[in-house]
């Protein structure tokens, strides 16, 4: 059985893709034919010539107008000829022209934010989102949510335009295996310059709005007490340049470090090397949508995620998990306090269930018994 993801946009700004990276080399391994279009960027062929092997069939498009892309999106696959379309996130840009396919593949569309929840949309554009949204419950034969709450609102919408009946499958990111066989080429040297430093580790884009802030006051209420505490902060973001300032002003050069952009092979050795992770999350529609992909990445280090208790984490972590109000910077400064005593109890989770792999397995089972797709004989790993 054939399946194509298609992709939207450079992954350094569109970082939906990760789904369509994760899922190739486990559902090719499972017997499945993957294919991928994608734009042709230099960090996208970097992302999929690290992640995706041999097998895994990839057609790359020019950057052109929106009409275009549509038209060319449509043409590819009606060269692929794939059973099952699997769209990565779904918009006016990112999508084709059914009534010009020459089969009938089915047709995925995965959601892993709610658009027309988030504050900063608003007016038209929130109503046009709103609309694309609803328009993917029409188009689609099957839904991939990310999060619980974009299954429950998926469901709800599905029974309002008479599909009650549209699968849909829970499927929130994942870890890569590989990461950790990555070789760690830069361990040895953060191991040097934060000796005897209690690493804290955000990762992400560096807004207010994902707690950015919060993160440099908890950390100014700790450094009072805690001349240890070193907050490492990779990414860029609107509002970096004001935290850069914040944290001149507050006299906290020696607590916080701003790392930018780092490249991916990178990540493992400062993962490594970190005592803790943190995620913030507010109490709001956007995030208790959203699927915080970053967590995935971080569990399988078996350290500390500093996160909140809404939407996945709470999933995640259920009651044993390290829950800070992003609202209330002292609650952050007391998980930091915790750690570095040393009172903070170990989350037991079961790793392999938060991997691609098992992701895989879920979908191979889901569209097996939704669509008619027989696996092989037991072992064989192949369908038919």
């Amino acid at each position: 059985m054939k399946i194509c993801f298609i992709t939207l946009g450079d992954i350094k700004s569109i970082a939906t893709m990760k789904r369509a990276l994760g899922m190739a080399n486990p559902l090719q391994a499972l017997g499945w034919e993957v294919s991928l279009i994608a734009l042709d960027s230099e960090e996208n062929r970097n992302r999929i010539a690290i992640e995706c092997n041999d097998a895994i069939q990839v057609h790359y498009y020019k950057e052109c107008a929106l009409k275009d892309e549509v038209q060319i999106k449509t043409d590819l696959v009606n060269r692929i000829g794939p059973d099952f379309i699997y769209f990565c996130s779904f918009s006016f840009r990112n999508r084709i022209l059914k009534g010009r396919l020459l089969h009938k593949p089915k047709i995925f569309i995965e959601h892993s934010e709610l658009a027309s929840g988030i504050p900063d949309n608003k007016g038209l554009k929130k109503y046009a989102l709103l609309l694309l949204e609803y328009w993917s419950v029409h188009y689609a034969d099957g839904l991939v949510c990310a999060s619980r709450y974009l299954e429950r609102e998926y469901r709800k919408r599905g029974r309002q335009l008479l599909r009650k009946n549209l699968p849909i499958l829970y499927s929130p990111y994942a870890f890569n295996n590989d990461v950790m066989d990555a070789p760690r080429i830069k361990l040895d040297e953060l191991k040097e310059r934060y000796k005897h430093k209690l690493v804290l580790l955000y990762m992400g884009t560096m807004t207010r709005n994902y707690g950015l802030f919060t993160m440099l006051e908890a950390v100014e209420q700790t450094a009072k007490t805690r001349p240890d505490i070193k907050l490492l902060l990779l990414g860029r973001g609107r509002h970096l340049e004001e935290a850069k300032a914040y944290v001149k002003e507050r006299r906290l050069e020696n607590w916080v470090e701003f790392l930018g952009y780092t490249p991916e092979n990178e990540l493992s050795s400062y993962f490594e090397r970190a005592d803790a992770f943190i995620s913030p999350l507010n109490d709001t529609v956007q995030d208790w949508a959203r699927c915080p992909s970053k967590i995935y990445m971080y569990i399988p280090f078996h350290k500390p995620v500093f996160t909140s208790n809404i939407g996945e984490p709470k999933e995640i972590f259920g009651q044993a998990g390290h829950y800070f109000d992003t609202t209330k910077p002292a609650t952050l400064s007391a998980l930091i306090d915790a750690l570095a005593e040393g009172r903070l109890q170990q989350t037991d989770l079961n790793i392999a269930e938060h991997s691609w792999d098992q992701r895989c397995i879920d979908f191979t089972n889901w569209v097996s018994a939704r669509y008619a797709v027989r696996l092989a004989p037991a072992g064989s790993g192949v369908l038919s």
